[in-house]
């Protein structure tokens, strides 16, 4: 897999946002999620795991440090699916969370992609990391 996808613009600004589809026990969402380097782990929002039939609280608690202070999570492992690439992702889901998109972290999500930002051109290339598949 190989994909290119052009920055997301939100006001006068452009981000790294990306489809992906999130896969649950009870139905499935397709979600714009922010791939974000300097982050740890993968947050997304509440309702998104409401929707999908995971209960939130049952994860493992986790607390995040973020520039407006610590905030509590709860990781759980789900289906994900970019493009055709289908995987398992550890996605923590917060109340707390205030930030204007999902995070997409580098915590097993980044493990499975090469991840090329274009800042000049405002694209991202995202391929499959064949080095992992070779072991």
């Amino acid at each position: 897999m190989k994909r290119e996808f052009s920055y997301f613009k939100r006001g006068n600004q452009y981000f790294p946002l990306i489809d992906v589809e999130l896969i649950g026990p009870k139905d499935s969402l397709v979600v714009k999620a922010l791939i974000d380097s300097g982050a740890s782990f993968s947050l997304f929002r509440p309702e998104i795991a409401n929707y999908l039939g995971i209960p939130v609280n049952i994860g493992r608690k986790l607390y995040f440090q973020g520039i407006k202070g610590k905030i509590v999570g709860y990781l759980h492992q789900i289906t994900m699916r970019l493009d055709h690439k289908k995987f398992d992702c550890y996605i923590a889901f917060s109340k707390e969370l205030d930030a204007s998109f999902n995070i997409l972290g580098r915590n097993n999500f980044f493990l499975l992609f090469l991840i090329t930002f274009n800042e000049k051109n405002q694209r991202i290339l995202i391929e499959e990391n064949e080095g992992d598949n070779k072991k």
